[in-house]
């Protein structure tokens, strides 16, 4: 799933750190008291955060930043708090409810991608596009296949910007 994502956007590929990353999972899954899918463990052990286009932010949690990042979780989970209590979130609720939603990704103009935890085995979650418009949809694969999907044209982009991120996405990468 990675090689597609890195095919998709080569620029990433272009500036994949020399050496993998070390992320203290058990200290991220257990604050957040769940299990992440293990793309997007493999994406944050090969990259750092990072940009595309200056539009999307992928939500990767930085070595020695988790306590951060979990930060970062919760605050996001607040707002969909605030959307499922105004009935704005489509019939979704957060985590840790029942099939909630955790955040893992944002664009710059308002659209956030989920995961539904809806099954046992996180690598079967599927991503959830909440549209700044207000369409909601879901994506069947994981997130890196979304993202890969998504940045390489393949995907129908359902409420999201035509013109982001572009045909050939730069990214810029933050911290280690």
């Amino acid at each position: 799933m990675l090689h597609e994502l890195e095919s998709a956007v080569p620029e990433l590929l272009l500036q994949r750190p020399e050496r993998g990353r070390t992320v203290d999972w058990s200290s991220i899954e257990e604050r957040l008291q769940v299990t992440l899918p293990a793309d997007y463990k493999k994406l944050a052990e090969m990259y750092p955060p990072f940009v595309v286009d200056n539009f999307l932010s992928v939500h990767i949690p930085g070595v020695g930043g988790e306590s951060a990042f979990c930060d970062g979780v919760a605050a996001d989970l607040a707002t969909l708090t605030d959307l499922v209590d105004e009935d704005e979130a489509h019939g979704y609720v957060a985590h840790p409810g029942p099939g909630g939603l955790i955040p893992c990704a944002s664009t710059f103009s308002g659209d956030v991608f989920y995961w539904r935890n809806s099954d046992a085995d996180p690598n079967r979650w599927p991503v959830v596009v909440s549209g700044r418009n207000g369409e909601w949809w879901e994506f069947p694969g994981g997130m890196v296949k979304f993202l890969a999907a998504w940045l390489g044209g393949s995907l129908e982009r359902r409420g999201l910007p035509e013109d982001v991120p572009s045909m050939n996405p730069r990214v810029q990468l933050f911290g280690s």
